[in-house]
């Protein structure tokens, strides 16, 4: 009866994370909104936040990761342009891209890090997620 149980209940996840995983992938298209585009970095855009989410930061992350737009400056005019990150340890960081959620679990994140140099320069840039 307890495997059963168990199996039922895993059948159940396995088929929302599929659901969901299909859901991030139709639903730009269908909305119309947020179609993946690159373009060139807009502080006002970067920093425009919709019900907890930051839509047009997938968008211009090309320009950032790909350009000296960033890179060039120093830990606070990084700070200046990008805003404050939404966490920050030791040398490092971050700002989250986009993330994809089942109800309150987070399916998958994307978010760009920088490493600053001990000299207050900017060392990387990546995008992890």
């Amino acid at each position: 009866m307890q495997i059963e149980k168990f199996q039922n209940y895993l059948l159940i996840m396995i088929a929302l994370t599929f659901n969901a995983c299909q859901f991030e992938k139709s639903a730009p298209a269908k909305l119309g909104e947020f179609q993946s585009t690159t373009l060139k970095f807009n502080k006002e855009l970067w920093n425009t936040k919709i019900e907890g989410a930051y839509p047009h930061r997938i968008n211009l992350i090309n320009d950032i990761l790909y350009t000296d737009t960033i890179r060039r400056q120093n830990k606070t005019q990084a700070i200046e342009l990008l805003g404050l990150p939404d966490y920050q340890k030791e040398n490092h960081l971050y700002y989250t891209i986009s993330k994809s959620k089942l109800g309150f679990w987070t399916l998958n994140t994307k978010t760009l890090v920088i490493k600053i140099k001990e000299n207050d320069g900017i060392e990387w840039i990546k995008m992890h997620g």
